[in-house]
């Protein structure tokens, strides 16, 4: 399920080109949260997966929802600006130090030596692929991949606080609706085309944009029940290797030295806390044996 889950993320990039730049930003943005939405609300009531909420809990929703807003636009004009692979990469090492810090200093998580090792090798990465990558691309689509990485990680880093009393589900519905309500008025005030409806190549892959979101979401969630968080963990990463490989084979982009060592170095980064996890507990089991 995870493995699957991964592919289906890692295709984000393909969608966003298949789309292309005909839809506007935020009319994309909007667009997809609706057909989500169209979905997931129906769904979340005949599961009975929606819970009042007290005031309380309002704090750390809405700071998931917060960030989840500015997920959308920025990677959408990225992937189309950039190369696939150079887009995904930035933007995930970008949430991975990012998810490290928030998880540092608003949730009170350790930050071990592991941790460490794992934020500079990030850092390193990102640095090899955006400093040798100002040459060939624009500099706002790659801040924009650095800010939907930013907001990518604290969305996802946030969002532990409100799924520890509500479902995944509803936190979800809650993100979407954002970015519904914002990016509406947004694309109409921007002057954006409203493009309606039609069997066009375009609206069918937003309508495969939204069906890979939708059931990417629900295998990592389910798979994550049947294995180890730090092997499902490792699996997950396979997005990265999915997101490079897509671009290559659909739009035959070309990965240049700098990108694959900085590629490295994130997928590392990224590994090497589960890695240690799955080293530690399999010594734990052998001295139990």
């Amino acid at each position: 399920m995870i493995f699957v889950s991964a592919i289906g993320f890692g295709s984000y990039g393909v969608w966003s080109r298949l789309i292309g730049p005909e839809f506007g930003v935020f009319f994309q943005g909007w667009t997809r949260s609706a057909l989500v939405l169209l979905f997931l609300i129906p769904l979340a009531i005949v599961t009975k997966n929606l819970k009042p909420i007290k005031a309380a809990d309002w704090k750390w929703l809405l700071t998931a929802v917060g960030f989840g807003i500015a997920t959308q636009a920025p990677l959408y004009y990225a992937f189309n600006h950039l190369d696939i692979g150079t887009a995904t990469l930035i933007f995930y090492s970008t949430y991975l130090i990012t998810s490290y810090i928030i998880g540092r200093f608003l949730l009170g998580e350790k930050i071990g030596v592991i941790k460490v090792i794992s934020l500079i090798l990030a850092f390193v990465g990102l640095t090899l692929i955006f400093g040798l990558s100002l040459a060939k691309f624009s500099i706002f689509a790659m801040l924009l991949a650095v800010v939907n990485g930013i907001a990518s990680g604290g969305e996802v880093s946030t969002t532990k606080k409100s799924t520890q009393k509500f479902s995944s589900l509803q936190v979800s519905i809650f993100v979407w609706l954002g970015i519904l309500i914002t990016h509406l008025p947004l694309s109409i005030l921007l002057g954006e085309p409203q493009i309606p409806f039609s069997f066009s190549p375009t609206w069918l892959a937003m309508f495969g944009f939204a069906t890979a979101g939708l059931i990417s979401f629900w295998l990592v969630v389910e798979g994550f029940k049947f294995v180890d968080a730090s092997i499902g963990g490792l699996i997950g990463l396979l997005e990265i290797v999915f997101g490079v490989l897509f671009g290559l084979l659909f739009f035959h982009e070309q990965l240049s030295f700098s990108i694959i060592s900085g590629g490295f170095f994130i997928i590392f980064a990224a590994m090497l806390p589960d890695l240690v996890s799955i080293y530690k507990n399999n010594g734990a089991k052998k001295e139990l044996i």
